[in-house]
C-alpha cells in the first residue's frame, strides 16, 4: 500500500536538514513517517556519497526499519545500498572496533554481555561482602546475621551497585573520582559509598580480562569522538544524516554520542514519545532528554498526534490522564514532569487507518474484594470473549512478572489458550544462560574454566536428589583444575580427587557434586554429535523441569537450527556466540520468539504492562491498578522500599549521586522523596501506555485486599483510577 502521510507525518517526511524534534503519540506512525524520510532522503541522494544512518534503542527494530526501507527502495527500482540501520551499542561498537589504540582499548578487547557483566557484579559482591560484614551486619532488621539476611543483602548491594555503576559511567564518573567526591562526607547516603565501593572491585575485574562493558564501549567511542577531530569529521562526512527513534529512551553518554556525530551544522531528527518513557526509574534513561531538545531554540519541532489505534472514547481517557496528572496532582514534581502536554486525536475521514467507533467501544472499571477474585474473573471473561470472537485479539497485561505468573496459572486452570511473554519464574534469561554455558562447554570441554562456569549455570537447575554442594567450595577446586581430561575421564581405579588440587580436606557433598556434574558433561559430550538443536534440547531434558522453561528451550532450538541452516560453515563454537547474544536479546532470537506469539485472534495474549508497549489488541484488561503499584503521593508505601534502612537504598543512591555532582540542584525534596515522585510520574506514564494499547474494548481493574509476605492485606484504591472512573462517568451522562 502506497504511504500517504498524515499531518504530523508531512512534516518529518519533508524535512530538508538542521535540528528537528518530533513528539509522537501512540499509534501515530512514527516508524513508518522515519523509513519514509530516509527513502526520500536516499532516492534524492542527499547524503552526498555518504549514508543516512538511523539509530534505534531496540535490536528487534534494526531488522523492521531495514527491511522496510529496503523493501521502498526496491519498489522505487533502486539498490538497498545508501543507509545504515544500528543500534546504539553497535553503533559505538564499531567505531571503538576500528580504532582500539586510540582510547587504549586491546587490539583484541571483549565486550561483556550481560550475563559476562552481571558474573563479574557477583563477584564484586561478595569481595565487598567478605571485607565488610561488619558493615552490612549493622544494616539487618534483626540483632543478628543470619542466613535469609545476607542472601536478602546480597540481592540490595548487586541492585545498589548496578545502580551506581551505571548512573556514575553515563556521566563518565571512574569509580576511584566518585569515591574521591564522596571523601570523607559523612552524609552522604551510605548506599552510594556502598555502590561506589563496589563499583572499584567490578571496574578492576572488567579490566583485569580487557573488557568492556555496554556503557565502557559508549563511553570510550564519545571520548575516541572528542579527543580525535578528524575521526570525528570522517564519520560526520560518512553520516551526514542521522535519524533517531525512540528517544524518549536516550540515557546521558548515548545522547553525547549521536550529538557528537552530528556536530554544530549538523542533520539530526530526533522521534519519541516522552509520554511513553517508561523505563527511566530502573535504567540510565530519562524523558527529561528529549523534552529538554524539544524546548531548544535551535530546534524545529513537530507534533504527531493523529493516531488511528484507539477508539475516540478510549482516547479521551488517554488525554484526560494526561491533564489530570498535568493540571490536578497534588506534587508539583509530578505536574512538570509526568507528561508533556499531547493530545491524542482521530484521523480524519479517508484515512487508511480508521479509528474504531465509539458505538462499538466500551470502558469498564472493577473492583474486586481480592486479588483471587481478580484473577478468576478476568480468566473466565478473557476466555469467554477469545472463544466468542474467534476474530479479535484480547490481552491481559499486570503489573509484575509474580503477578503474570499466577494470572498464567488462573488461565490454564481455566482451560483458556494463552500466549505469555513473561520472564519465566526462573527468568527466561536464567534458563537460555544455563543452555548457553553447557553448549559453550561442548564446543571446548578443555577451555580455561569451562567446568566452573557450566557447575555455576547449572546450581539453580541442579539435577541430582543431594544437591550442588557449597557452592564456593565446588567453584574454586574446579576454577583450580589444570587438567579438566582428568576429571571428566579418569584413569581406571582412580578417585577423583587426583584430578583435584591437593587441599587439606574436601566436603564429601562437594566431591559428590563434582562427581555427579561429571557424568552430565560426559553425558552430554557423548551427544556432540547430534543437529545443534537436538544437543540443545538434550541437554534441556536433563536440566528443565518447568513446562515453561522447557517451551522457551524450545525456542531458542529452533531459532539456533535456523542460524545453522542458514550458515552452514558455522561451528558448534559460531553457534554458541549466536545463540547468546539471543539470549541477551541483542540477536532478535527472543524478540523474534515473542514476536511469533505476538497478538493472535482468538487467543489470549499475557504480559506486562511495560513489556506491551508497542504493541495492540481489541480488548485489554488492565489489573492491578491499586495504589500499592501506583503511589498517588509521598505518604504512599513504595515498592522497593526497606522501611529498617530508611527507604528504597537504590534510588537513595543514585538521588545523591545526581545531587553530588550537581545535577539535580536545589529542590524542596529530599533525595528519597525526588525518587518517589519519579516513581509516580513513570507510574503514570505506564498506565498510559497500558490504556492506548486497547483499541475498542478496556477493562482497568483493582482489588481490596493484596497478597503481601505470607497473607492478604488491605491495599486501597489507586486515585488515578479514581479519578478515570469519575471522568468516564461524568462522560457517559
Amino acid at each position: 500500500m502506497r504511504f500517504e502521510p498524515r499531518a504530523g507525518q508531512r512534516e518529518i517526511v519533508a524535512y530538508q536538514g538542521d535540528l528537528l524534534g518530533v513528539s509522537a503519540v501512540p499509534g501515530s506512525g512514527k516508524t513508518e513517517a522515519i523509513v519514509a524520510l530516509a527513502t526520500r532522503l536516499i532516492a534524492e541522494r542527499r547524503a552526498e556519497g555518504g549514508q543516512v544512518l538511523i539509530v534505534t534503542y531496540q535490536n528487534a527494530a534494526v531488522d523492521n526499519v531495514r527491511a522496510r526501507i529496503g523493501q521502498r527502495l526496491q519498489e522505487m527500482d533502486m539498490l538497498p545500498v545508501g543507509y545504515d540501520v544500528r543500534t546504539l551499542h553497535s553503533l559505538a561498537y564499531g567505531i571503538v572496533q576500528a580504532n582500539p589504540g586510540l582510547v587504549g582499548a586491546a587490539a583484541e578487547f571483549t565486550v561483556l554481555d550481560e550475563r559476562a557483566s552481571e558474573s563479574l557484579l557477583d563477584k564484586a559482591v561478595r569481595t565487598w561482602n567478605d571485607d565488610n560484614k561488619g558493615v552490612w551486619g549493622r544494616l539487618g532488621p534483626g540483632e543478628y546475621v543470619d542466613q535469609q539476611w545476607e542472601q536478602e543483602w546480597r540481592d540490595i548491594a548487586r541492585k545498589v551497585a548496578r545502580t551506581v555503576i551505571t548512573t556514575a559511567k553515563n556521566r563518565r564518573l571512574r569509580a576511584e573520582d566518585l569515591l574521591a567526591r564522596i571523601g570523607g562526607q559523612e552524609d552522604r547516603n551510605q548506599f552510594l559509598r556502598i555502590g561506589a565501593e563496589i563499583y572499584r572491585l567490578y571496574q578492576q575485574q572488567v579490566e583485569t580480562i580487557g573488557g568492556l562493558d555496554f556503557d565502557d564501549l559508549v563511553w570510550m567511542a564519545v571520548e575516541m569522538l572528542q579527543q580525535y577531530p578528524d575521526l570525528c569529521s570522517r564519520y560526520r562526512r560518512r553520516w551526514p544524516f542521522v535519524l533517531e527513534d525512540e528517544a524518549q529512551d536516550s540515557v546521558p553518554l548515548q545522547e553525547e554520542l549521536i550529538a557528537l556525530l552530528v556536530g554544530p551544522g549538523g542533520n539530526w531528527v530526533r522521534v519519541g514519545d516522552p509520554n511513553q518513557a517508561i523505563m527511566s526509574t530502573f535504567t540510565a534513561a530519562d524523558p527529561r532528554y528529549l523534552r529538554d531538545f524539544l524546548d531548544r531554540e535551535d530546534v524545529a519541532v513537530a507534533e504527531m498526534t493523529i493516531s488511528g489505534r484507539c477508539a475516540p472514547k478510549i482516547m479521551d481517557l488517554a488525554n484526560f490522564l494526561v491533564e489530570w496528572a498535568a493540571v490536578e496532582h497534588p506534587l508539583v514534581e509530578v505536574r512538570q514532569r509526568a507528561f508533556r502536554p499531547q493530545q491524542m486525536q482521530p484521523t480524519d475521514l479517508g484515512d487508511p487507518q480508521q479509528n474504531p467507533s465509539d458505538a462499538d467501544s466500551i470502558i469498564w472499571f472493577r473492583e474486586y474484594n481480592n486479588r483471587h477474585d481478580e484473577f478468576d474473573s478476568i480468566a473466565r471473561r478473557a476466555k469467554g470473549f477469545a472463544e466468542g470472537n474467534p476474530n479479535l485479539t484480547v490481552a491481559v497485561l499486570v503489573p509484575t512478572n509474580r503477578i503474570g505468573y499466577d494470572m498464567a496459572e488462573r488461565l490454564r486452570q481455566a482451560g483458556a489458550d494463552f500466549d505469555e511473554v513473561l520472564q519465566s519464574p526462573r527468568s527466561a534469561r536464567r534458563v537460555g544462560e544455563a543452555l548457553c554455558t553447557v553448549l559453550d562447554f561442548l564446543s571446548d570441554p578443555l577451555g580455561r574454566n569451562r567446568l566452573e562456569r557450566s557447575y555455576r549455570a547449572l546450581v539453580g537447575f541442579w539435577p541430582g536428589p543431594s544437591g550442588p554442594g557449597n557452592e564456593e567450595a565446588v567453584a574454586m577446586l574446579l576454577r583450580s583444575c589444570y587438567r579438566p581430561e582428568a576429571l571428566l575421564y579418569p584413569e581406571a581405579g582412580q578417585r577423583i580427587e587426583a584430578a583435584l588440587p591437593p587441599v587439606d580436606h574436601i566436603e564429601p557433598q562437594d566431591l559428590e557434586a563434582i562427581d555427579f556434574l561429571c557424568g552430565y558433561l560426559r553425558r552430554w559430550l557423548r551427544a556432540g554429535a547430534l543437529p545443534v538443536d537436538q544437543l540443545l534440547m538434550t541437554v534441556a531434558q536433563d536440566l528443565l523441569v518447568e513446562e515453561v522453561d522447557m517451551a522457551r528451550a524450545q525456542q531458542l532450538a529452533i531459532y539456533v537450527r535456523i542460524r545453522a541452516d542458514q550458515n552452514t560453515d558455522w561451528q558448534l563454537p559460531e553457534l554458541v556466540r549466536e545463540l547468546s547474544e539471543a539470549v541477551q536479546g541483542r540477536a532478535g532470537a527472543l524478540a523474534e520468539a515473542e514476536d511469533a506469539l505476538g497478538p493472535q485472534p482468538g487467543r489470549i495474549f499475557l504480559t506486562t504492562m511495560h513489556k506491551a508497549k508497542g504493541m495492540e489488541w481489541d480488548l485489554v484488561y488492565v489489573m492491578g491498578v491499586d495504589g500499592d503499584w501506583f503511589p498517588h503521593d509521598l505518604d504512599a508505601r513504595f515498592l522497593g522500599e526497606y522501611e529498617f534502612l530508611g527507604g528504597d537504598p537504590c534510588e537513595d543512591a543514585k538521588a545523591e549521586l545526581l545531587d553530588l555532582i550537581g545535577e539535580i540542584g536545589s529542590s524542596r525534596l529530599s533525595a528519597t522523596d525526588r525518587s518517589h515522585a519519579e516513581v509516580i510520574a513513570e507510574r503514570l506514564r505506564l498506565l498510559y501506555v497500558a490504556i492506548t494499547r486497547a483499541r475498542r474494548y478496556l477493562v482497568l481493574s483493582w482489588s481490596r485486599q493484596i497478597p503481601r509476605a505470607t497473607r492478604m492485606q488491605p491495599a486501597p484504591m489507586a486515585e488515578v483510577f479514581r479519578q478515570l472512573q469519575l471522568y468516564c462517568g461524568q462522560q457517559s451522562r
